[in-house]
């Protein structure tokens, strides 16, 4: 389900070989809303992925502190 993220370091290094202006000439193939846009939904998504990973972590924090309850109870 991951995008392919643009290669930053590949863009940095353009930027410094070719200066800024091809870095700005490709980009302004683009419309600015159309980027904005993009990039609104790439935060959206990585949200979304962080509301799961923290999720998940909650769950599995409460999952280890039930099983160390029963552990406890059982084992006395």
């Amino acid at each position: 389900m991951s995008v392919a993220q643009p290669d930053r370091l590949a863009r940095a290094l353009r930027a410094l070989l070719l200066g800024d202006r091809a870095i700005d000439a490709a980009r302004g193939a683009e419309p600015a809303h159309l980027d904005h846009t993009a990039r609104l939904d790439a935060i959206e998504r990585e949200v979304q992925e962080m509301r799961t990973r923290v999720n998940a972590l909650f769950f599995a924090v409460i999952t280890a502190g039930v099983a160390d309850l029963v552990a406890r109870t059982v084992l006395r």
